[in-house]
This record gives C-alpha cells, structure tokens and sequence, in this order.
C-alpha cells in the first residue's frame, strides 16, 4: 500500500511539471460598440469593400519558470554517445529545465575508478542531489552512497541497487534485470521450442561489461530456457566495451570461431546491434541463428524487421526523468520516492511498427 501511495504521489507531481513554463494569456476585451457616423451616401453593394483594421499587437505570453537553489549531478557509467545513454541524458535534462534545477552531468566512458571519483567529487561539491547510473560495479559504488546518505544528499540509482540500502533511503528506478532477462528468454524458449531446437543449443552471450546487468539479464535468460526443459551450452560473457566498431569485430571474431551457434543474445544497447549486424554481414538467414537483444538502436530495429530476432525494450527516456523527480522530491520536500518501476516488452517483427514513433520521440 505504502508503494501504491508512493507511486500515485509521484504521477500527479510529475503531472503538475507539464504547466511549469506556461502562463495564463489575458482574456479578450470586448471593445464597446461605437456609434456609426451617418453615410452621406450608401455606395452600391458590388462596391462595398471592407478596410482592414489595425490589429492591436498580442501580449507576450508570461512565461513561468522555476528557480530553485538547487544542484544536482548526473553521474554515468557509460558513453554518452551510446543512443540508450543519450536518451537517458534527454529525459534527465527535460526533467531539471522543468524543476528549475541547476545539473550536471559525468560520464565514465566504462571506467570504475572514474564513475566513483565523479560521485566523491559530487558529494565534496555538496550539491543536492546525485542521481548514478551504474553499470558496472554496485558494491565499490556502495561506500560513497553511504558517504552521501551521512552527508544529507538525495541519492538515486538506475541500473544496480545499493548492496545496502534499499528505497527506504536510496531511490531505484527500473526493474529487477533478471526478470527482464526472463522474459528474453521466455520468447526465446518459444522460438526454439517452434523449431525443434531443444538439446544442446549452442548460446553465444556478448554484453558491453561483465558486469551485474549483463550477468542477471543472462541469469534470467538461461533460468527461461531450463524450466522449459531447454539444454544448452552457454559461453561465457563476452566483454565487447562501448565502441560499436569494436563491439562487431569482437562478435565477428566470435561467430567465426564458432560457427555453429545456434543463439547470438547482447545484453546491452551496443553489444545488442552489434550481434545483428554481424549476422546480416555475415551472411547468415534470419532465424539460421535467432538473435535477442535489449533496447531498441536503429541497427536493432533494422535487424527486428528483417526477422533476425527480438529485442527488450523499456522507456529508456524515464531513466533520466524519474531519478531528477525522485532527487528533487527529496532535496526539497525531504519526501523520499522509492522504487519508481519502468515497463518492459519484448519487441519482435509482428508489433514493431507500434514501437516505431517511441523511438523517434526518444522515448525508447
């Protein structure tokens, strides 16, 4: 009940921030009627021409805008030329231009060391609020979210929870990763239970980090497909970093050694289009290996179309927007969010087309 009552609050605030930057126009004045001069001589109707007349010039319509005495961080992981951080960034930035919040943000390009130095550097600023998106490592991040909890900073998290401490003093935006990787590897279990697939599935696993993402979404993918009584023989996870170019030369090389697999899975949004691309450029069929993925990159989207395979798609634009609410909800009203879930749904080739104006929006 408790996160039922959370959850509403947060909606109607988050409804409230669409009027924040308008303003109310002036109503029109009713212009009294004046007496008409009397016509010496009323011309004939085909010669009746109207003058214009003189538009009085609008009123600039107010604009309202927030100012708070307020600092947040946005710290991340990744490489903000990676498209599903980008639309995080979007989400992130719309969000403190609302709430009239001056931000920031950092980027790790991958790096541990960095992303934690970032976040000490953040709470030695004592800004108001710092929001990570940690990918990588949630037990080295763990000491410094203590340090800001004890420094009375907002603290949000995407991606990895605390080890530690959970929405009661850490806000958590998103879902649990192995249950999205189940869901992955429901579909997956479906397409290879269709083909006749079912013993001794070669599965090749390529993901951004080995990190706890890759390995949940993995854990829940492979947990699909042996309660649906699927064998298989699994790789371990390879590691193919933040640079696209890069991230296909690794599963090229990978697919050439091993050519006989039977399912090519990315767990992020780089290693993703990278699996897809391999086997368009490779040459093989769609459905020869059956390829899944997360997040929907217009490589991926290409690829889903093409019948390569399906992706797990979720808001990625909420990732940015919901902890910047969270952040702010705390920091200013010491109201503390919670868990703030994001919806999932696996996108193949029968429901692409509904998807298509999300990810142009930069919702997806």
């Amino acid at each position: 009940m408790k996160k039922i009552i959370l959850c509403t609050l947060v909606v109607v605030f988050v409804s409230t921030l669409t009027f924040l930057g308008t303003g109310c126009r002036p109503a029109a004045v009713e212009e009294e009627p004046t007496a008409e001069e009397p016509a010496a001589e009323e011309p004939a109707a085909e010669e009746l021409v109207e003058e214009p007349t003189a538009e009085e010039p609008a009123a600039e319509e107010p604009v309202v805008v927030a100012e708070e005495d307020l600092k947040f961080i946005h710290i991340n992981a990744s490489d903000p030329a990676d498209p599903f951080i980008s639309k995080i960034s979007v989400g992130w930035n719309e969000a403190v231009e609302k709430l009239g919040v001056d931000s920031d943000e950092r980027f790790a390009y991958g790096d541990v060391s960095t992303m934690i130095d970032y976040t000490n550097a953040a709470i030695a600023e004592n800004v108001d609020g710092i929001f990570v998106f940690n990918s990588l490592d949630a037990d080295a991040l763990h000491p410094s979210v203590e340090q800001a909890l004890d420094n009375g900073i907002a603290f949000a998290l995407v991606s990895s929870r605390d080890p530690v401490f959970g929405p009661e003093d850490v806000s958590f935006v998103g879902f649990d990763l192995e249950e999205q990787g189940y869901t992955s590897g429901e579909w997956l279990a479906e397409q290879l239970t269709e083909e006749g697939r079912t013993t001794d599935v070669n599965v090749g696993i390529m993901a951004e980090f080995n990190a706890p993402y890759s390995q949940m979404r993995s854990a829940g993918i492979l947990a699909a497909l042996d309660d649906a009584g699927i064998t298989y023989n699994a790789s371990e996870i390879y590691e193919v970093g933040v640079d696209l170019g890069e991230a296909v030369n690794i599963v090229q090389s990978y697919m050439l050694a091993n050519p006989d697999t039977d399912v090519l899975l990315g767990m992020g949004s780089l290693s993703s289009p990278a699996c897809v691309m391999v086997l368009q450029d490779l040459g093989y069929e769609p459905g020869e290996t059956i390829w899944a993925g997360f997040d929907l990159a217009p490589e991926v989207v290409t690829g889903i179309e093409a019948g390569y395979g399906a992706s797990n798609v979720d808001e990625v634009f909420n990732y940015g927007f919901l902890p910047a609410i969270a952040l702010y909800l705390r920091a200013k009203y010491d109201f503390q969010v919670g868990d703030l879930p994001v919806a999932t749904v696996m996108v193949d080739s029968t429901n692409i087309e509904g998807f298509l104006y999300w990810v142009d929006q930069g919702i997806k």
